[in-house]
C-alpha cells in the first residue's frame, strides 16, 4: 500500500510564505539601496555647501558690494534695512529698484556685482564639517554618509543573500500555497504533494540560515537607525574615510588648482589612463591618492614627496595592491626601526595581502616570504644582514624616509642599492626631501631614473622652483596638504611669552655665562620646585584649559629632563611618554592607549621620538616647551596631529621666556621657515646653501646673547 503524503498545516503554511516573502522583499531593498543613499548624501552635502555660503555671505558687510569704487549708493541699502552680501543675493531684481534713491542702473550694477561676490566665494569656500559647533545641516550629513559608509559592506553580503535565494523561493513560495487548501490537495497526486512538502521544507530551511535568521538584517537596521551621537563618534574617529566617499559621491566643493603635483599636463593624462585594480584594498582613495598610485604604477621608478600627513602609505599599499592583481606576487617595504610596526598593521588594516616582518637577521621570516609572497616589511640595518638568491625578482620595493640613503659611502645605501638591483620597480617616499643639499636629491634621483639625474645635473643650481618641477616631474610627485585637504580645519599658532621670575633668571644667567647652549635652551624649566617655574605655570593652564573644551595634548620637549618635570606638574593625566628609548612597537601602543582616554589626556613626548611615524589624529593641541632649532622638527611634530583625518582646529602653543635666547631663536626660525617656503616647497629640493652652518649660528647667538647678560650686569 502506498504511504500517504500528509499535507502541511495550512496556517504555518501561510505564516511561512509571509515571512519568507517579507525578508526576500526586505533583501532586495537592501541591495537596491545605494542609489537613494547616495542622493541622501548629495542632497545633505549640497545643503552643508549652501549653508556655508550663506555664512560666509552673511559676514560681509554690504559694504563690500562698492569694494570696486562704482559709485553705489550702500547707504541706501542699509536705510533699507539691508546690512550684509547675503541679503543682497536673495533680492529680486524688482525689489532692488523699489528701494527708494535707487534707479534701474544701479539696480543692475549691484546685481552684477553681487553676481559676481557670490560667484568668486562659491569658488573659494572652504567647507569642512563642523565637530566644534555642529548644526543639523552637518547632523545630517554626518548620518548619511555614515549610512553609506556602513551599509557598503552590508550590501554586499545581502546582495550574495539575494541572489543565491530570490529565484528559488519565486517558485517555492507557488507551489508551497497549494498546499494550504485542503479540498485541492486531495485532487493532487502524490508527486505532485512530494513536491509541495519539498518546497515548504526548503523555505523552512532557508529561514532557519542566514536567509532568515535575521542577523544580517539586524545589522542593517541598526546602521539605518543610528543615533546622531553613534555617527558623529564614528565621524571622529575616521574623518578622513567620510570625505573620501563625499569624493566618491562626485562632489567637487573645491577643485585643487593646475595639474596634480605642477606635473605637465601630458604626463598627467597619460598617468589618468593608467589603469588600477584595487579590488584587494580595503580602504577608500582620495582623488589625489588615487592619482599617486596611477603615477607609482605608471612611472615604476619614482619618489612620492607628499607633505606629511596626506596618506603616502596607503597610497605605496594601493600601488602594490594594483600591482598583485596583475599577477605580481612579491613587495620588499624597507624603512626605518620607528615605523616597522606601523608599516606591518596599515598593510595588513588597508589590503588582503600577508604582511612578514623580517627584522635583523630573521632567516625564517625571510624565507616565509620567500615561499608565500605579498609584503616583506624590513628595516635599513636588516637589509644589510640577509641575503636573497642572487636572482630572486621582486615585484616592488618601497624604500620609507628614502632621505635615510642620501649617502652613496653608507653600508644601508649599499645594501639598498643591491635591492634595487632584483626589480624594475622602486618607490621612495619622503615627506622632507626637500631639508636636503641639491646634490643629496639628484643621488636620490639617480637610484631610481639615472639617466634623468644626469639631464637634470646640469641645470640643477640654476633651475627656478617651476623648471625644477618639469625637469623631475617623471620621478617626483608631490603635493602639499593645502593642495588636495581643502577640509583641514585651522592650525592656530600662539606664542606664549612668559616672564621669568627671580629664581628662573639666575639660573638661566647661569648657564648662558656657562656657554652651554643645551642648559640655555632649557630656561624656565631647571628650578627645583615647578611653581617657580613660568613656563611650566603656563602649561599647566593650558592642558586644563584644554580639558574644560573636551580637547587631548601633545606636549613636545627636546630635553628628557622637561620631560620629566612635565609627568611630575601633570602627573595622572599622562599616558606614558614617548622617549627614544622605547620600543618602536610599545611607541604605537602607547598612540593607541592616548587615543582611547578621555578627554584631558596629555601624551608627554620627546621632540625626536614622537615627531615622526606616528599618526595622533586625537590631539588637537600642542604645545612646544621650547624652540626647536629647525622649522622642519617642529613642522614633522605639527604633522603628528595636524592631518587628514583632523576634525578639529588644532592649537599650537611655543612656550618662550621674554627677554631670553627664546626671542632669538624663534627671529631664526622664521627666517629659516620663510626661506625653505619661498624656495624649498615650491621646487622639487630645499638648497642646504640657503641656511648658515648650524653651528657657527648658535655659537654667535649664544656670544651675542652673553655680551647682553654682561652688558646689563654692569649697568
Amino acid at each position: 500500500m502506498a504511504q500517504k503524503v500528509e499535507r502541511p498545516d495550512g496556517k504555518r503554511v501561510r505564516e511561512l510564505i509571509g515571512a519568507v516573502q517579507r525578508v526576500d522583499q526586505r533583501f532586495g531593498e537592501v541591495v537596491s539601496s545605494e542609489p537613494v543613499q547616495r542622493k541622501a548624501a548629495q542632497t545633505a552635502a549640497q545643503a552643508l555647501f549652501q549653508d556655508r555660503l550663506k555664512a560666509a555671505l552673511e559676514q560681509m558687510d554690504v559694504e563690500h558690494i562698492n569694494k570696486g569704487k562704482q559709485g553705489i549708493r550702500v547707504s541706501l541699502l542699509r536705510e533699507a534695512g539691508i546690512t550684509n552680501v547675503y541679503q543682497v543675493s536673495q533680492m529680486s531684481y524688482q525689489r532692488l529698484c523699489a528701494i527708494e534713491g535707487l534707479g534701474d542702473r544701479s539696480a543692475d550694477k549691484i546685481r552684477d556685482t553681487v553676481k559676481g561676490i557670490v560667484q568668486n566665494t562659491r569658488q573659494n569656500l572652504r567647507v569642512r564639517i563642523r565637530v566644534e559647533d555642529p548644526g543639523k545641516v552637518d547632523d545630517g550629513l554626518v548620518r548619511s554618509l555614515y549610512v553609506m559608509i556602513h551599509m557598503e559592506p552590508l550590501r554586499k553580503a545581502a546582495a550574495a543573500l539575494y541572489q543565491a535565494h530570490h529565484g528559488p523561493v519565486q517558485k517555492e513560495i507557488p507551489l508551497a500555497k497549494e498546499g494550504t487548501g485542503a479540498i485541492g490537495w486531495v485532487f493532487k497526486s502524490k508527486g505532485k504533494k512530494e513536491q509541495i512538502c519539498q518546497a515548504v521544507a526548503s523555505l523552512e530551511a532557508r529561514m532557519a540560515g542566514p536567509f532568515g535568521d535575521g542577523a544580517l538584517l539586524g545589522q542593517v537596521q541598526k546602521v539605518e537607525q543610528a543615533d546622531t551621537a553613534t555617527c558623529w563618534k564614528d565621524y571622529i574617529s575616521d574623518a578622513s574615510r567620510y570625505y573620501a566617499q563625499l569624493e566618491q559621491l562626485g562632489l567637487d566643493w573645491k577643485k585643487e588648482e593646475g595639474t596634480p603635483g605642477g606635473l605637465p599636463e601630458q604626463l598627467v593624462a597619460e598617468v589618468e589612463k593608467q589603469a588600477l585594480d584595487l579590488a584587494g584594498l580595503k580602504a577608500t582613495l582620495r582623488s589625489y591618492q588615487t592619482f599617486g598610485a596611477k603615477y607609482i604604477v605608471h612611472q615604476k621608478q619614482s619618489l612620492l614627496g607628499d607633505e606629511m600627513g596626506l596618506g603616502k602609505t596607503i597610497q605605496a599599499i594601493a600601488s602594490m595592491v594594483a600591482l598583485k592583481a596583475e599577477g605580481k606576487t612579491h613587495f620588499m617595504v624597507v624603512c626605518p626601526a620607528s615605523v616597522l610596526v606601523n608599516w606591518c598593521r596599515e598593510v595588513a588594516k588597508f589590503s588582503e595581502m600577508e604582511v612578514t616582518k623580517v627584522h635583523g637577521n630573521d632567516e625564517e621570516a625571510l624565507l616565509h616570504w620567500r615561499m608565500n609572497g605579498d609584503v616583506a616589511v624590513t628595516t635599513f640595518e636588516s637589509i644589510s644582514r640577509f641575503t636573497l638568491p642572487e636572482k630572486f625578482p621582486i615585484s616592488m620595493v618601497v624604500v620609507d624616509e628614502a632621505h635615510y640613503v642620501k649617502n652613496p659611502e653608507t653600508i644601508r645605501t649599499k645594501a639598498l642599492l643591491k635591492l634595487l638591483a632584483k626589480t624594475d620597480r622602486a618607490l621612495f617616499m619622503s615627506g622632507t626631501p626637500l631639508e636636503n643639499r641639491v646634490e643629496e636629491m639628484q643621488f636620490l634621483v639617480s637610484c631610481l631614473q639615472p639617466k634623468l639625474a644626469e639631464d637634470v645635473k646640469s641645470v640643477m643650481f640654476l633651475a627656478t622652483a617651476e623648471q625644477f618641477r618639469q625637469q623631475l616631474a617623471p620621478v617626483y610627485l608631490r603635493r602639499t596638504r593645502d593642495d588636495v585637504l581643502q577640509e583641514l580645519p585651522e592650525l592656530i599658532e600662539k606664542e606664549q611669552w612668559c616672564t621669568l621670575g627671580t629664581k628662573e633668571q639666575a639660573l638661566y644667567r647661569e648657564a648662558v655665562l656657562s656657554g652651554n647652549f643645551m642648559a640655555i635652551r632649557q630656561v624656565s624649566w631647571q628650578v627645583e620646585d615647578l611653581k617657580d617655574s613660568s613656563k611650566a605655570m603656563r602649561l599647566l593652564e593650558l592642558c586644563d584649559q584644554a580639558r574644560e573644551q573636551g580637547r587631548k595634548v601633545i606636549v613636545f620637549s627636546y630635553f628628557r629632563n622637561t620631560i620629566g618635570k612635565v609627568l611630575e606638574l601633570l602627573g595622572d593625566r599622562c599616558v606614558e611618554p614617548v622617549t627614544g628609548d622605547i620600543d618602536p612597537a610599545r611607541r604605537q601602543e602607547i598612540v593607541d592607549e592616548f587615543t582611547a582616554a578621555g578627554d584631558g589626556a596629555v601624551l608627554v613626548s620627546q621632540v625626536t621620538a614622537g615627531g615622526t611615524g606616528l599618526n595622533i589624529q586625537s590631539a588637537s593641541v600642542i604645545i612646544f616647551c621650547e624652540p626647536q632649532i629647525k622649522p622642519s622638527i617642529e613642522n614633522q611634530a605639527i604633522a603628528r596631529a595636524y592631518r587628514m583625518g583632523q576634525v578639529r582646529d588644532v592649537l599650537v602653543y611655543r612656550l618662550l621666556a621674554d627677554e631670553t635666547i627664546d626671542e632669538r631663536m624663534l627671529q631664526i626660525l622664521k627666517v629659516k621657515q620663510e626661506q625653505f617656503d619661498n624656495f624649498a616647497d615650491q621646487s622639487a629640493v630645499g638648497e642646504e646653501s640657503l641656511k648658515p652652518s648650524e653651528q657657527d649660528w648658535i655659537k654667535k647667538m649664544v656670544e651675542e646673547e652673553k655680551k647682553r647678560l654682561m652688558g646689563e650686569g654692569e649697568a
